[in-house]
This record gives structure tokens, sequence and C-alpha cells, in this order.
């Protein structure tokens, strides 16, 4: 990846980012396949018309998928509750982690002059779906409190190295973004 200033606070509700093609590629990729993920379990099968207007889901199970299970996590240990939860809550999480990596895929895909532009709710999507992908590569990295060295340590010739740095500049590319963000609250706090 370029070494660049990351994403900087252009105006009052604005922000930019100065990206290569290849970075906005990467990026594109990435959240194409997030989308796709986030579409396998799709809830065909509920014959009640209101319990499918409000979201409620027949699923009560948590997903088998590692990396859709960290990005739709039990929020209970019991698993009555959670699973009660989850029929309320799973479709409409779904689809709002969905929207936000359409909304980045988007925004890079009607990109011009290397320059993406965002106001302060499309920067909070894009947190959501950076905070996602991230998630679904650490899974793929098996990524823990004690993981850190032995990644930085992975051979230049491991395909998981070029997964590592990717998720590595995800996190600074949220970082400078959130850092962006606390810029205006500070100046509104004054």
């Amino acid at each position: 990846m370029t070494a660049f200033k990351g994403f900087l606070k252009f105006s009052e509700d604005s922000y930019i980012l100065e990206i290569s093609e290849s970075e906005k590629d990467v990026l594109i990729n990435l959240s194409g396949q997030l989308i796709e993920i986030l579409a396998e379990r799709v809830d065909e099968t509920h014959s009640d018309p209101l319990a499918k207007m409000v979201g409620i889901t027949g699923y009560d199970t948590p997903p088998d998928d590692e990396v859709l299970l960290r990005l739709l996590p039990n929020a209970y240990a019991d698993p009555v509750d959670s699973s009660e939860f989850r029929r309320y809550t799973e479709s409409d999480l779904r689809r709002k982690k969905a929207q936000h990596s359409m909304l980045l895929r988007s925004h890079l895909m009607e990109m011009e002059n290397g320059r993406v532009m965002l106001d302060s709710e499309s920067a909070l999507a894009w947190l959501g779906a950076f905070n996602d992908i991230r998630l679904a590569l650490g899974v793929r990295l098996d990524v823990d409190e004690n993981s850190q060295e032995r990644l930085e340590l992975l051979s230049p010739d491991d395909p998981m190295n070029a997964v590592f740095a990717v998720y590595s500049w995800l996190g600074w590319l949220q970082e400078s973004l959130v850092l962006a963000l606390m810029e205006e609250y500070e100046e509104d706090e004054n």
C-alpha cells in the first residue's frame, strides 16, 4: 500500500481521502466479498408476512460460518435468550452491515481523480464497513490478543502476510477517519 495521509477533515461536514487505484480495487473487492457473505443466510422461508415486514427471521441459531458468527455474534451466553434475540435482530443487523459496505463500494466506484469525499453520515457508515471487513479478515488470520507477534513474523511468501498487510492498513485507515471525525466534535465543543 502506498504511504499517504489517510482521511483528512476537508470542511465543516466533509472528509477527504486520496487513494490509489490499487487501494480502491482492494476496498471494492473486500466490500463486495462482505456483501456476499452477509447475503448467504437470507431467510426466504418465512411465511408470516408481519414477521417478514418487521424483520423477524426464522433463524434462531448462530451461523455456521466463522466469519458470519463474528459479524453476527450471540448477544447472550444463555442459548435461549440468544436465540430469541437473534430472531428479532439478525435480519436488521445483516441489512445494516450490507448497506455500509454497499455505500463504501458505491463511493469508491464513483470516485474521481483518486479522491473520495464523505459527509459525517457516510463517514460513520465507512467506519462500520471498515470494522466489519477487519473482523472478517481477523477471523481468517486467527487474530487474538496474542497474535500480533506471530502475524508480524509471517514469511513474505506466506499468503496470509498479504492479508495481514491489508488488515493493518484498514486499521490505519479506520483510525485516520476516527481522528478526522474527532476533530469535528472537538471543534463543536469549543
